[in-house]
């Protein structure tokens, strides 16, 4: 059993897919599951079921989970401490991101940074802005990029990127001929959110309130937990779906959903890199906020 197991079998587990995991880990699909059967035939238990809508937890997997991410997070902070000697040369840089930095922003920064920094390993915690926002206040990420501000007197948030909410249809929905609504108009159709502690569910919801409308006065029909969640529902005809810029951008391309401007609303939104206020920032740390804030400036 080694960390890679454990990092692994804990990052398919909170993400429900090998496929997102091996992403973020820059790993291939067949070496994800290869860490995670190894981690099994070590334990000599099933850790996690496969199944058609994902990948869960079993009993097993439960109990194993709890205990793997206190080792995970005793590893990372021996690292944070190692890396205080080490600059830029090695160690660990844990970053957290919420679903729509995570998945569509930062992958195609990582890349690069590593490049230029080829000693250092990059670590990618994905999940709600409310959950990273925690990581970040318990150090057990590092920095974190996120849509949406959580107060809090130990956190600072640096706006960086800026997304765009997007209203969607289906092709054969009775508004896709138009190129815009009123708010009237969006307000009066069954509704697709994203899950409450969302960043894109908090700059609705805002949004919404600025222009006079209670969250609790919308029809929304469903709460979902992903945002291809929500595309794929709109492109069903099971309501209009409201989604970041960055992540309908190809399906709007191939012409599968049609997007609504509501002129009444802004829904431009920035994204914003957290950090913690306790403890120094290590040089690895340091340089990759100045990496992010030098990508922003060029975008």
């Amino acid at each position: 059993m080694n960390i890679k197991q454990l990092e692994a079998f804990a990052l398919v587990a909170e993400l429900g897919s090998f496929t997102r995991a091996a992403k973020i880990m820059f790993m291939t699909q067949p070496a994800i599951s290869f860490q995670i059967r190894a981690l099994e035939e070590h334990l000599g238990l099933q850790l996690l079921e496969r199944a058609d809508k994902g990948v869960f937890l079993t009993d097993a997997g439960k109990l194993v989970y709890a205990e793997a991410k206190k080792i995970i997070a005793g590893y990372r902070s021996i690292l944070e401490h190692v890396a205080q000697l080490q600059g830029l040369a090695k160690g660990t840089l844990i970053l957290g991101a919420s679903t729509i930095p995570g998945e569509y922003l930062l992958p195609q920064f990582l890349g690069e940074f590593k490049q230029k920094h080829p000693g250092i390993e990059l670590v990618l915690e994905i999940g709600s802005t409310h959950r990273i926002t925690e990581l970040v206040l318990a150090r057990q990420v590092h920095l974190a990029v996120v849509g949406a501000v959580n107060p809090h007197p130990n956190l600072e948030y640096t706006p960086i990127f800026t997304d765009e909410v997007v209203v969607i249809v289906a092709r054969n929905h009775p508004l896709a001929g138009k190129d815009s609504v009123s708010i009237a108009e969006l307000t009066a159709q069954s509704l697709i959110f994203r899950e409450r502690g969302s960043g894109t569910r908090a700059v609705l919801e805002e949004r919404f309130r600025q222009v006079g409308i209670e969250p609790g006065e919308l029809k929304i029909v469903m709460e979902l937990g992903s945002t291809r969640a929500i595309i794929t529902a709109a492109q069903g005809n099971l309501g209009v779906g409201l989604v970041s810029g960055l992540a309908v951008r190809e399906a709007l391309e191939l012409g599968s959903v049609r997007k609504l401007d509501v002129p009444e609303m802004d829904l431009h939104r920035r994204l914003y890199l957290v950090s913690s206020k306790t403890g120094q920032p290590t040089p690895l740390q340091k340089a990759f906020g100045e990496f992010l804030l030098e990508k922003n400036a060029n975008l």
